[in-house]
C-alpha cells in the first residue's frame, strides 16, 4: 500500500470516530501526499454512509430493546439516576 493510500485511510477513520486534533495532522499530510479536494470530500461522503447505517441500526437496535424489555424498564423520576448503578453516567 502507497503512503498515500495509508493517508486516505487514517483521515476516513479519523472522521469515523471524531478525532477532530487527529484531522488537524491527518488531513494536511494527505494533502502533502498528494490528496485532492475531491478525494476528501469523496472520503466525507463514503464515512457519513457508514455512519448513517450503523447510527440506524443501532437505533433499530434499541427499540427491539424496548419492546423486548418493556416491563423490566424503570421508570425514572425527576431527581433520581437511571438506576444503572453508584457513579453512573447519570447518578
Amino acid at each position: 500500500m502507497n503512503e498515500l493510500t495509508e493517508e486516505l485511510i487514517q483521515v476516513a477513520a479519523t472522521v469515523a470516530v471524531g478525532c477532530t486534533s487527529c484531522l488537524e495532522y491527518h488531513v494536511p499530510k494527505a494533502r502533502e501526499l498528494g490528496a485532492r479536494h475531491a478525494d476528501l470530500q469523496e472520503i466525507l461522503a463514503l464515512v457519513r454512509q457508514v455512519q448513517l447505517i450503523a447510527t440506524m441500526r443501532a437505533d433499530d437496535f434499541a427499540e427491539d430493546m424496548f419492546r423486548s424489555r418493556k416491563k423490566e424498564l424503570n421508570v425514572v423520576t425527576e431527581g433520581s439516576s437511571c438506576g444503572c448503578g453508584s457513579g453512573s453516567c447519570c447518578s
